[in-house]
């Protein structure tokens, strides 16, 4: 079984910049559609899990232009999965044509 979690990225910085948007980002991140990593049953047989946190760079429109492992699984399958995965998150489009935001996506891969 795979579950995940979604948070907004550490909004301290943009806050001392602009508190207003800070807020709105914060908002806009924390509505985010991803969808779950696949598993592979040879995973399984090596017993892989772990957790994941990938960083993700989200557009004005909402959609993912970059990703980057910012806590690894210790185990490449799966950390590459879980990049592959946050390519299709869908966010929350921004109201003002803002700047892109970075936000976090976690993936918790563990075994049932």
């Amino acid at each position: 079984m795979i579950t995940r979690s979604i948070a907004a990225l550490s909004l301290m910085l943009l806050s001392t910049i602009n508190p207003a948007s800070a807020a709105v980002a914060a908002e806009r991140l924390n509505n985010a559609d991803c969808g779950a990593p696949n598993y592979r049953n040879s995973w399984q047989d090596d017993e892989l899990a772990g957790n994941v946190k990938v960083a993700v760079l989200v557009d004005a429109k909402g959609n993912v232009q970059d990703t980057k492992v910012i806590s690894s699984s210790g185990h490449f399958a799966l950390d590459k999965a879980s990049l592959r995965a946050s390519t299709s998150c869908k966010f929350k489009p921004a109201s003002n044509g803002a700047e892109p935001v970075w936000a976090q996506v976690q993936y918790n891969w563990v075994l049932n």
